[in-house]
């Protein structure tokens, strides 16, 4: 879609990040799994090892990415376009026993869960002190999306932005687990697109300015409706007929795949289900 030019944000073993006038894109090897505006690529090297260095000029095409300054280029000419919107989803509907694939991804967040991630907000486990500062807002949240109110949806996400360690806050994780959540579900009621789209734009626009720009970006993706493929995945089981088997199979891919945030994101799925079903 022409050309752009921006610059090398961060690099890791298996996953670099550019930063663009159209926003983060990531650079991730198959040990990943597909996500909004990246390319997954075959390597068996790890990205420092091409001297990839945060700062570094970036050029993306119609079917390259170039780093001139280490002569590291990213063929897309032959790669397979995977739309992620929840948008695309098919068929999705509200099974009867909803209930029960929600307490199968309870298990799955109970397994992986830790006392540094947002799962006690759900289950029993340890809590921390992000947990303690998130649940008194977390009626609020829930209150403002169920009676569809913009301004105070964007009042509750501000609030819950940035609570966490790292680049990417817990919270934050949480909040993109919720928007995907709610996103399908409303699906699965059939309800308005564009109507779902502004109580998600506004959730994630709010709390993206009061958070990292790497947050941010995700935060944006999701209100948008993306998500990354396992979530993808996950959300189609959810609101199906789909084994029980394949749907958890697919909870536990989020909860390894997501960088470390995989049971945010899961806690966030999970209490957006049950609250705007309760």
């Amino acid at each position: 879609m022409g050309r752009y030019e921006g610059v090398v944000h961060d690099v890791r073993s298996n996953a670099v990040t550019l930063k663009t006038p159209i926003g983060m894109i990531s650079i991730l090897t198959n040990a990943h799994c597909l996500k909004p505006f990246s390319v997954v690529v075959n390597s068996t090297k790890k990205f420092p090892g091409f001297e990839i260095e945060e700062g570094q000029d970036v050029v993306i095409g119609d079917e390259r990415i170039e780093i001139p300054a280490c002569e590291f280029t990213v063929d897309l000419s032959q790669a397979t376009d995977l739309d992620l919107s929840v948008e695309i989803m098919q068929s999705l509907f509200l099974p009867t026993d909803l209930d029960i694939r929600m307490r199968h991804v309870m298990r799955v967040i109970e397994s992986y869960g830790t006392s540094e991630d947002m799962s006690s907000l759900i289950t029993d486990g340890k809590t921390n002190a992000a947990c303690d500062a998130i649940r008194p807002m977390l009626a609020g949240l829930h209150e403002a999306v169920r009676e569809q109110e913009l301004d105070a949806c964007a009042r509750a996400a501000e609030k819950l932005a940035g609570i966490g360690n790292g680049e990417i806050p817990s919270s934050d994780m949480l909040l993109c687990g919720y928007v995907a959540g709610y996103a399908a579900w409303s699906a699965a009621l059939g309800r308005s697109r564009q109507r779902v789209l502004s109580i998600t734009r506004a959730l994630t626009g709010a709390a993206a300015a009061q958070t990292t720009e790497s947050a941010a970006a995700l935060l944006l993706q999701s209100g948008e409706g993306l998500v990354s493929e396992d979530t993808f995945q996950l959300l189609r089981c959810i609101f199906s007929d789909a084994s029980y088997q394949t749907m958890v199979a697919y909870a536990n891919k989020v909860a390894t795949a997501e960088s470390g945030n995989g049971s945010d994101i899961l806690t966030g799925i999970y209490l957006a289900v049950t609250k705007q079903l309760g």
